[in-house]
């Protein structure tokens, strides 16, 4: 058995398989519809998370991992005989998740407990915890793990598009009368994860359909070489991430152009229907 495992949390989006097949366990984040609580992905699916935006008028809330939580998995993942945990969060610009987990850390032992601020969120994230798991499996040391963690916080890129400003507008980052002429204008902003690790408007297109070309043209522009690794990702929209991943894949035809969901998490902001592209130079 390796001496390291990796953790990552929920809002990585990793599907079941891959984390089983690369030993990689989730600290879930959740969705909160008023005083009922779903784990993202574990108890609640993409596509009942619409449904009940739908029929719930006010915007669901978020939550982090209880410190609680988070150190009875530390706990129980040292007594299995793991030396050192490595936990990869969501970027602590979103959430307070990363906070949790150093103090968290810190009441079990933050010498073998090694939390790292991803600074992004949804695959692009998970994929820091994919290939540093393949690192694991190959044999690396604790400390050839979070250098390479460093590279690919280094080398990535998130954007989004945004197809539905209900939620936005819900959660006051738009105003109502910014909401109606986004509405009326059909406005789709692109928004990208700064290297702060805040998401940011970057672009203001009108149509969601023009809103996806310009993200073919972004990660064309990217000009991606065999060293990355590159997705696309999706609020229960499988058809519109399908045109992306098929332009993209035309157009990388020597890279596996997967297709991913967007963390819930992510979703209650972002809002239903949302496309976003994501890479990570892997080497």
């Amino acid at each position: 058995m390796s001496k390291i495992v990796i953790v990552c949390d929920s809002t990585g989006s990793i599907p079941e398989n891959q984390q089983k097949e690369l030993n990689i366990y989730s600290s879930y984040l959740s969705i909160l519809f008023g005083t009922d609580s779903y784990r993202e992905f574990k108890d609640i699916t993409p596509e009942q998370f619409v449904k009940r935006c739908e029929e719930h008028p006010e915007l669901p809330t978020t939550s982090q991992p209880t410190p609680g939580t988070l150190i009875e998995l530390y706990e129980s993942l040292l007594e299995q005989g793991y030396e050192h945990v490595v936990h990869i969060t969501l970027s602590r610009q979103l959430s307070g998740s990363y906070q949790t987990a150093v103090t968290s850390a810190g009441m079990v032992d933050s010498e073998k407990i090694h939390v790292f601020d991803s600074k992004t969120v949804a695959f692009t994230q998970g994929m820091f915890a994919i290939n540093a798991a393949k690192k694991v499996q190959a044999g690396a040391t604790l400390e050839e793990v979070l250098s390479y963690l460093e590279m690919l916080r280094e080398n990535n890129e998130f954007y989004a598009a945004i197809k539905d400003l209900t939620n936005l507008q819900k959660g006051g980052r738009l105003s109502n009368i910014e909401a109606r002429l986004g509405s009326l204008l059909q406005i789709k902003p692109i928004a990208r994860i700064q290297l702060d690790g805040t998401l940011q408007p970057e672009e203001k297109i009108r149509t969601f359909k023009k809103s996806l070309k310009r993200l073919v043209e972004i990660a064309t522009e990217a000009n991606l070489n065999e060293d990355y690794q590159l997705a696309v990702m999706h609020i229960a929209n499988r058809g519109d991430a399908k045109f992306v991943q098929e332009e993209l894949q035309s157009i990388y035809p020597k890279l596996e152009v997967t297709i991913q969901d967007i963390s819930l998490v992510v979703a209650v902001h972002g809002g239903p229907g949302g496309v976003a592209v994501g890479w990570v130079k892997k080497r």
